[in-house]
C-alpha cells in the first residue's frame, strides 16, 4: 500500500506559475480530494479568516516556495489560489451577484485562467518623500491582515516600512524600535504621509471587470475583486 500511495503523490501532474509580488516562477501541484474536504469546511464556518488560514495551508502544502505562504501579500494568495482551483477542479466558475440597479441576481460565467494580476503603472515600493528622504516599503502579508482584519492606514504604514534611506544612513526597521518608526511617521507632513499612503493603494490588485446582462436588456458591467467576488 505505501508504495500505491507514494506512486499517487509522485504522479501528480506540476505545473508553473510567476508570483505577482517577486515575478519568480513557481511550481506547484494541485490540491488532493482531502485538501479539497479542509478547504470547503474551513468556507462553511463563515468566518473569512478561518478560510485563510486553512487556503495558507493548503498553498504551503501545493506550491514550492521559499517562504511560508502566510509571510505573502493578500494578492499572492489570492493569485495562487485562482491557479490552483483551475488546475484542481476546472477553470469555470459561476458565481452569483446582486445587479446594483435592478436588485436581481445575476448568475456569471467566468473563466479562471482569463485573470491576471493588475499592476498599477504609478505603484513603487520606492517612495520618495523629499529631496534626501527616500522610504523603502514591504508589502502587508497575510498573516498581518489576519491579525488585524480592523487595521487602519496610519498603523500600517508603521509596519510596512522597511527601510529609510538619507544622505547619510540606512535605517532598517528591524533593528530600530516600532515608537521610533510611530515618530518618523508624526513627524512627516500630510503630503508626504499621503505619499506613502499611495504605496497601498496602488498595490497589484487580482481583478476582473464581467459584463452580464439584466432582464431589461441593459448590458452592464462589474468588477470582481478578490476571493469573496470571483467564488461567491
Amino acid at each position: 500500500m505505501k508504495a500505491l500511495l507514494d506512486s499517487l503523490r509522485s504522479s501528480l501532474p506540476k505545473y508553473i506559475i510567476t508570483q505577482p509580488s517577486t515575478k519568480k516562477k513557481i511550481t506547484y501541484r494541485p490540491f488532493t480530494v482531502r485538501e479539497e474536504k479542509i478547504l470547503l469546511m474551513s468556507n462553511q464556518t463563515g468566518e473569512y479568516e478561518d478560510f485563510l488560514t486553512t487556503l495558507a495551508d493548503i498553498i504551503d502544502n501545493c506550491f514550492e516556495l521559499e517562504t511560508k505562504s502566510k509571510k505573502l501579500p493578500i494578492f499572492d494568495i489570492e493569485y495562487f489560489f485562482i491557479k490552483l482551483r483551475s488546475k484542481s477542479i476546472g477553470e469555470q466558475v459561476e458565481p452569483i451577484i446582486v445587479c446594483k440597479e435592478t436588485k436581481e441576481k445575476i448568475q456569471l460565467n467566468l473563466n479562471l485562467d482569463d485573470i491576471i494580476p493588475i499592476y498599477p503603472e504609478n505603484h513603487s515600493k520606492t517612495v520618495a518623500i523629499g529631496s534626501d528622504i527616500i522610504v523603502n516599503m514591504k508589502y502587508p502579508s497575510l498573516e498581518y491582515l489576519i491579525s488585524n482584519k480592523d487595521f487602519d492606514y496610519y498603523d500600517m504604514l508603521i509596519d510596512c516600512i522597511d527601510t529609510i534611506e538619507t544622505k547619510s544612513e540606512l535605517i532598517d526597521s528591524k533593528v530600530v524600535s516600532r515608537e521610533s518608526i510611530k515618530e518618523f511617521i508624526d513627524l512627516l507632513t500630510k503630503k508626504q504621509f499621503e505619499s506613502l499612503i499611495e504605496f497601498f493603494k496602488t498595490m497589484p490588485k487580482i481583478e476582473k471587470e464581467i459584463e452580464y446582462k439584466t432582464s431589461d436588456g441593459v448590458t452592464r458591467k462589474i468588477l470582481l475583486r478578490g476571493l469573496r467576488d470571483f467564488f461567491q
